[in-house]
């Protein structure tokens, strides 16, 4: 079976499409490609061959160009299966869904991520939102199938029609062959971590704050994609308590960030499309025995900090809060170490990707 999987927006090592997706597909079927737009040429990376049709800087560029550079170079590759993974991609890919088999891969709720982008005005979002809304039902009748990261965004798909529609969460990988318990931290200074996207509504400032209220080192890993933000969090008081190590390769996390922390943040700020999300971010500092301070703002987070004592959680926008969360964990290292332990155990038997590879095989021997 020839599969190709698609994205124009997504990094070409993005944790979902390359390390599990892709991986999984390639150890079952073997022949598997991966079309990304970044700009940083032609490779062939663990046995997956990846084909870069060039980047386009403009957010308009592109959503018109590279998506169909994307789907041109697709269509030459004539595999038996294609699966995209970006909302930029639902026009031009209608033209493959004629000829080929298709799968959509939804990461977030799409429309409703249209009312809260910063660079949309207020008053258009709802409009967005609509034109969103219409676009993805209106591609949807045409897809053999779609994937979804939770559970609430099958449903709404579900409810559009009857294609095939399966949940396929965003579970980390782990070795279930290893049985350690526990992760060895080995800084000398209480440190608190964050890996994901660096954006307002991810609560970047708000952790740098709270780790200065409570005199802790803070490791941010991963993009600014603001430089206006970027330079505002630089003045930030908090700022002289933060190391900043840029986008961090997934393979070299472990001995940069998590070896080196003893908490980690999952702090993001009350916005539509976070409801109902689950944040990969938890479950990987879970999985390396970290104890979590999380957002009261997501279901997902309540639920898994709540049912297996791994964290704490925090209502983001209280500074105070936040901190006086982390300086508790501080002050109570062996408690600290009690969450780290609990929240691996939950990985290791629930929250892990083993389970999801299966149902991702599966889908693809359906159709």
């Amino acid at each position: 079976m020839k599969i190709v999987h698609i994205t124009t927006v997504h990094q070409r090592f993005d944790s979902r499409i390359f390390y599990k997706e892709c991986m999984s597909l390639k150890r079952k079927f073997n022949d598997v490609t991966l079309i990304v737009a970044d700009g940083k040429g032609n490779e062939i990376k663990d046995g997956i061959n990846i084909i870069d049709v060039g980047s386009d800087s403009n957010r308009i560029k592109r959503l018109i160009f590279t998506s169909k550079r994307a789907i041109k170079k697709a269509l030459l590759l004539n595999a038996d299966i294609y699966h995209f993974h970006d909302p930029d991609l639902l026009i031009s890919v209608r033209g493959l869904c004629k000829k080929k088999k298709v799968i959509f891969d939804s990461h977030e709720d799409f429309p409703r991520l249209m009312l809260q982008r910063p660079y949309i005005p207020e008053p258009l979002r709802k409009i967005f939102f609509l034109i969103a809304r219409f676009i993805e039902k209106k591609t949807y009748k045409n897809l053999t199938a779609v994937v979804t990261a939770t559970d609430n965004i099958a449903t709404k798909f579900l409810n559009y029609g009857k294609n095939k529609v399966i949940a396929i969460k965003n579970y980390p990988i782990i070795d279930l062959t290893d049985n350690h318990c526990k992760t060895e931290h080995t800084g000398s200074v209480f440190t608190a971590c964050y890996v994901g996207g660096l954006t307002e509504i991810r609560g970047v400032e708000q952790m740098i704050s709270a780790c200065e209220k409570a005199d802790t080192k803070l490791i941010l890993a991963g993009p600014f994609d603001d430089t206006d933000f970027l330079e505002k969090m630089k003045k930030l008081p908090g700022w002289k308590n933060v190391e900043y190590l840029g986008v961090v390769p997934h393979s070299e996390l472990k001995e940069k960030v998590y070896q080196k922390s003893d908490i980690g943040l999952n702090m993001l700020l009350n916005a539509p499309n976070h409801t109902q999300a689950i944040p990969i971010k938890q479950l990987e500092y879970m999985s390396e025995s970290l104890p979590v301070i999380a957002t009261k703002h997501i279901n997902f987070c309540i639920e898994v900090t709540q049912k297996t004592n791994c964290g704490i959680l925090v209502t983001p926008e209280n500074i105070d809060e936040c901190a006086n969360a982390v300086k508790y964990l501080k002050n109570n290292p062996q408690l600290c170490r009690q969450m780290g332990e609990n929240g691996n155990s939950a990985v290791q038997n629930t929250y892990n990707w083993s389970k999801e590879e299966n149902k991702l095989i599966d889908l693809y021997i359906s159709i």
